[in-house]
Parts: structure tokens; sequence; C-alpha cells
């Protein structure tokens, strides 16, 4: 499928929000799936070719399809960071399991490091939209505010989403007034909901990140058929 470049915006140092223009063309997805993307006639290249896939941050609901990356030395990103609006690309298949449940009957605690908070954006994104009865807490760790994607955003949907709440711990950020530490078990402990409700738990980040949250779950005793994970990779 045809589509082009919408709008490009900034939302953390190194990160880039890119809007697709489907241009009357519908894609279905549910919030954390991901989408394959091709780029025609790049001038940079690049061995892994032209094609990745990329997690949709947009919920749903909305016409367009937005995606957002760290940039990095890539000539993939290099040219979605330089293309201009109107740049033509090829969106592919949509896949992925990292879905919300179908029912409302546990509580959710969304673990997200860095450009891993992405299909929580498309999630929560869609939660706002529905209106659904969905209990939601999210963990996210960033070295600092600069490099938080999404920080306004995320606070604002506090107010705007009914049983949600985030937690920010900035691990390098000397003058953030909130939680600095790394997640571990004691952090988690200090966050768990009642231990006598039923929670499912959500890990998303670099691989390193990701194998790390699941080993805290462990060490807390979360049933592994309460977890879901999904690693983002560098490219």
């Amino acid at each position: 499928m045809k589509a082009k470049i919408k709008d490009k915006k900034e939302v953390a140092e190194s990160t880039l929000k890119v809007v697709f223009d489907l241009m009357g063309q519908k894609i279905d997805f549910k919030a954390g799936q991901y989408i394959f993307i091709s780029i025609p006639n790049s001038p940079y290249p690049d061995d892994k070719g032209n094609r990745r896939h990329f997690t949709i941050s947009s919920p749903p609901e909305e016409k367009d399809i937005a995606i957002t990356t760290r940039i990095r030395p890539s000539g993939f990103k290099k040219w979605l960071s330089e293309a201009p609006i109107g740049s033509e690309i090829d969106l592919g298949m949509v896949t992925g399991e990292f879905i919300l449940p179908k029912s409302f009957d546990k509580h959710l605690i969304f673990l997200a490091g860095g450009i891993g908070v992405t299909p929580f954006m498309s999630m929560l994104g869609h939660i706002k939209n529905q209106q659904l009865p969905f209990k939601v807490a999210l963990i996210y760790s960033n070295r600092n505010r600069q490099s938080t994607a999404y920080f306004k955003e995320l606070n604002s949907w506090t107010g705007q989403i009914p049983d949600f709440k985030v937690i920010m711990t900035m691990t390098e950020d000397p003058d953030w007034p909130g939680e600095k530490r790394k997640i571990d078990a004691g952090f988690i402990k200090d966050y768990l909901p009642d231990p006598n409700l039923q929670t499912y738990y959500y890990i998303s980040g670099p691989p390193a990140f990701a194998e790390g949250m699941k080993k805290v779950l462990e060490e807390v005793e979360v049933s592994g058929s309460d977890i879901k994970l999904e690693r983002f990779t560098g490219y």
C-alpha cells in the first residue's frame, strides 16, 4: 500500500514521530501491533536493506498511522529523518501479538524502557478513545527528561483516562524530583497493586531491558503466564 509522509515531529531527543497519510485507504490493526515499511530509491546504502518493521504508536481510531523511532546512523533512518513531507513509502503487513487482553478483569502494568513506550502509546490512546474500563499503571524508565518520548502527553493523560497512573523514573537526571531508581524487585513491590488483584504485566523496550524486567518479575513471583514481552532491537 502506498502512503505519504504527512508530518514529522521530534518528541524527545533524537526521537522522531512520523505520521503517514493513507490517502483514503484504511489499515485495520490492534493497538500494540507493528507494521512493515519499505522506502523506495534511498540514496543512502544500508546493509539491512530498505525494509523495516515499526510498532504503530497511534491508536486504531485515527485515520493516519504514526510510528515513533530513535534516529540512528543507518541508511534507512537517515532517509526517514531527511525525507520531505509528501515523500512516498510502502506500507506492508501488520502483525504482532503484543495487544490488550479481551477482558477487563485484570489490572495492567506496563513496563517501558526508552522507545519501548511506543506500543503503550497506541494502547493508551485506544483506551482513552474508547473509554475502556482498564485499570492501568505505566512504569517508564529513561535516562533523563530530554530523552523521554511523550513526556507531556503521558502526564496529561492521567487526567483524561480513568484509573490510569504513570510512574516515571529518570536514572541519570540529578534535577528530576521524582523516582531515580532503576527498576528492580524493590521498585516493583513499591508500586504493585494489591497482591490479591489479578494483574497482567506488559514489558516493552530494548532486549536487555526486556529480559531484565522479566527476571525482576520472576523475583517477585509473577507467573510467566501473566507476562507479555516485546523486545525492540536496534537498527
